[in-house]
């Protein structure tokens, strides 16, 4: 496991920009540099509620860096578990970590997946680099598109394997903007696309929380 945070952090950030591009750029567009004016509020990352690869295995590599375990939720329709954590440098991002329940799901996608973490080596969890190393296995496109009919989850993971899910923004510490309505435009301006569903901005002020993906 990493010794440094601040290593770890930089390595799931160049594995994260490397097969999404596109965060990079908004990074480019809202601040200098990732370790400028443009803070990560969080990131998340996903796994199964399978002993070699639980939410508590990935937490590990966190808790050794400092974090501490802050909140737990169930999303009892997604058949997800998740913790989130935090480092007592604020500066560092909250971490969120959630395992799909693989008891409450079908026969197909539990036998699926549990033969995918087989093979994974048992030291490869504990490596520096377990969190930002991609899938160990193949899966083919029949695979993929059987377990996304179930669960979009199960099918991520099984096509990515383990890397950041996503990366955000922290809107309150950048330097050259005021709103997150500010922020919005300045990528819609540049050609991106928001996600609309639900409106463009989620959430309100009167909860504490406010954002757009």
């Amino acid at each position: 496991m990493h010794t440094d945070v601040n290593a770890l952090f930089a390595n799931l950030w160049q594995d994260y920009v490397a097969v999404t591009p596109s965060a990079k750029k908004v990074h480019q567009l809202l601040g200098s540099s990732q370790q400028d004016d443009v803070i990560n509020d969080h990131i998340a990352l996903r796994t199964f509620n399978l002993d070699k690869v639980s939410l508590n295995k990935l937490a590990a590599h966190f808790l050794a860096l400092g974090y501490e375990e802050c909140g737990e939720y169930h999303f009892e329709a997604k058949k997800l578990y998740a913790k989130h954590f935090e480092h007592p440098d604020r500066n560092q991002p909250k971490v969120f970590i959630s395992e799909l329940l693989l008891d409450k799901c079908s026969a197909f996608l539990r036998d699926t997946i549990t033969e995918l973490v087989a093979q994974i080596p048992e030291e490869a969890v504990t490596a520096d680099n377990f969190l930002y190393s991609g899938a160990h296995w193949q899966v083919s496109q029949a695979t993929y598109e059987k377990l996304l009919a179930e669960s979009e989850y199960a099918a991520w993971v099984a096509a990515w394997g383990y890397r950041a899910n996503h990366f955000t923004v922290s809107v309150n510490e950048l330097a050259s903007f005021d709103s997150l309505q500010q922020v919005n435009t300045e990528l819609k301006q540049a050609g991106f696309l928001l996600n609309t569903s639900g409106g463009e901005i989620k959430g309100t002020p009167e909860v504490y929380l406010e954002q757009s993906s």
